[in-house]
């Protein structure tokens, strides 16, 4: 399908900035701010790009954004697998929050039970549960900006001595042959280490990450305990 006008004006910015603010493009095309979010809305549903909270973005670039504007990508979709993933949770038990934006969205299902303990390497994980008085442990590491999550040497040492009852996790991709793989090899090997001593390991995917595989495998569908989709997706 192709684009004409204004939205080809509108798709040509992003070819060049691959992220665009609805802003940005309202002053630069001369029109309104909703005129612009009309045409955006129309070209996602077409698959030109993908749309956050105050801009749009080229599907490649996704995983570009900070997490700060990736929570609002798939935002339905991420609480949707959230609300799914509470029935691994229950009163007393140590949980592993991991570095993605769509994990984040469990933390306000711990806030329901009673003396839940928190591990994470994320430090926006941390961000949120102190705003529920959430007691949490932040394993150290290298501060990695972009998603807001210590990684490195120091984050492996600590996490292979850590276990939790259930660790939820994602990753960039979920291959139709069920390989789970990430195109950041340091956040992988924190997951990695993480799934070895955990009892149960959950797996998160909005509809976007379904069919896809990136350099770094993970593990495959056989060694979680369950990998949870949204529905009308996946198995």
């Amino acid at each position: 399908m192709k684009l004409s006008g204004r939205r080809k004006d509108i798709y040509d910015i992003l070819c060049e900035k691959k992220r665009v603010s609805v802003a940005h493009l309202a002053k630069g095309l001369f029109v309104s701010e909703m005129t612009v979010r009309r045409d955006l809305a129309e070209m996602e549903k077409q698959g030109f790009l993908k749309r956050y909270r105050g801009g749009a973005i080229l599907h490649d670039e996704m995983n570009l954004l900070p997490l700060s504007q990736r929570m609002f990508l798939e935002e339905e979709e991420k609480r949707e697998l959230a609300q799914k993933a509470q029935k691994y949770l229950c009163d007393g038990i140590s949980v592993y929050i991991d570095s993605s934006s769509t994990c984040q969205f469990i933390i306000p299902h711990i806030k329901k039970f009673s003396h839940v303990k928190i591990i994470t390497n994320s430090v926006k994980a941390v961000l949120i549960a102190s705003k529920l008085h959430l007691p949490c442990f932040l394993i150290g590491g290298e501060y990695y900006e972009q998603d807001m999550c210590l990684v490195g040497s120091v984050s492996e040492e600590i996490a292979a001595r850590i276990n939790v009852d259930v660790a939820f996790f994602t990753a960039q991709g979920f291959s139709e042959e069920g390989v789970i793989s990430d195109s950041d090899i340091e956040q992988t090997s924190v997951r990695r280490i993480v799934m070895r001593n955990a009892k149960k390991r959950i797996f998160l995917f909005e509809k976007t990450k379904l069919g896809k595989k990136y350099l770094h495998t993970l593990c495959s569908a056989a060694d979680a305990d369950e990998v949870i989709l949204c529905d009308g997706g996946g198995q």
